[in-house]
């Protein structure tokens, strides 16, 4: 009889800075890692998948085949410190995330692989080269479509979270100077197909929400009919939830966008407002906030806050 297929175990780390922890002081404001989420649905089902979630359990080692962790720059050197003790026992250690996509020489020297960029259309390589013991030292990602996201395996994330986490769109055409979602998530906008969006949200049984866009109305016509297609479709469906989400000053520009946002759940939205100064913004590149006009930002805030948001 031919040998049993070896049943391969992924943990995948969200680490925290044990230093200054930040958000982690107040547990209410935190919102599951998504991108784990993601990885853990693109990992081949008969794989078992585990999230170690420093948010809420301290790291001790625990046997795994493989290892990937995340990483902002605050929490860097705890994902280092993590991925060592993995490397002295021989485990591979794959490491992805804005950091080790912009510093992928210096995350490779405590890795075994980096993948630098989105990772959707790379992990399934990453999956059979680790497989056949041939894993490479950096993976260079293509920005993938929208569609080709799958809903995150939110069934992993620790049940104490007090928010759930989803996403819409991806990238931004706009070039502030003093943002990294350009160079790290594209220029063009990415739409994620509104009916699997409209899934995910009602698929957390949270009743608050924190879309993590960067910008989920963006600054075109497409982008925003999609928006308001997603608004539209939560109510439709009856799925209505408390939720925050970021967006531009052109939000209040659209009165139909904000009555279908509030109807939708929404109860709060982080504005890039960056300065009141024409030549802060100027020397920014912030565009819409020109455009718009500094002594314009009262009218913004209490056209937002006509729809109780």
């Amino acid at each position: 009889m031919p040998g049993k297929k070896k049943k391969y175990k992924l943990l995948l780390v969200n680490p925290v800075n044990r230093r200054r922890q930040g958000l982690k002081l107040d547990p209410d404001s935190i919102y599951p890692p998504m991108a784990l989420g993601i990885i853990a649905a693109l990992t081949p089902p008969d794989w078992e998948v585990e999230i170690l979630d420093e948010n809420f359990t301290a790291f001790e080692y625990r046997d795994a085949d493989l290892v990937g962790l995340t990483s902002l720059t605050a929490t860097i050197n705890r994902c280092y410190e993590i991925a060592t003790e993995y490397r002295k026992n021989r485990v591979p250690t794959v490491i992805g995330g804005i950091h080790a996509s912009m510093l992928p020489e210096e995350a490779s020297r405590y890795v075994d692989a980096v993948v630098i960029g989105e990772a959707e259309d790379i992990w399934a390589r990453v999956i059979d080269d680790f497989i056949h013991r041939r894993l490479q030292r950096f993976y260079h990602a293509k920005l993938p479509a929208m569609a080709n996201s799958p809903s995150p395996r939110i069934d992993l994330y620790h049940p104490d979270y007090k928010f759930g986490s989803m996403q819409t769109t991806r990238g931004c055409p706009m070039k502030c100077e003093f943002c990294s979602v350009h160079t790290f998530n594209g220029s063009k906008y990415r739409l994620r197909n509104v009916g699997k969006s409209v899934d995910d949200f009602a698929a957390i049984d949270k009743e608050r929400v924190y879309i993590v866009d960067d910008n989920f109305v963006g600054y075109s016509r497409a982008a925003r009919n999609h928006a308001l297609e997603f608004f539209r479709g939560i109510v439709e469906r009856g799925a209505q939830k408390q939720w925050a989400g970021s967006a531009s000053m052109n939000i209040a520009e659209d009165e139909e966008l904000l009555k279908w946002a509030a109807l939708s759940g929404c109860k709060l939205i982080f504005l890039g407002i960056e300065s009141e100064l024409i030549d802060q913004l100027e020397k920014a590149n912030k565009s819409v906030n020109l455009r718009i006009g500094v002594d314009r930002y009262a009218e913004v805030y209490r056209k937002i806050h006509r729809y109780e948001i």
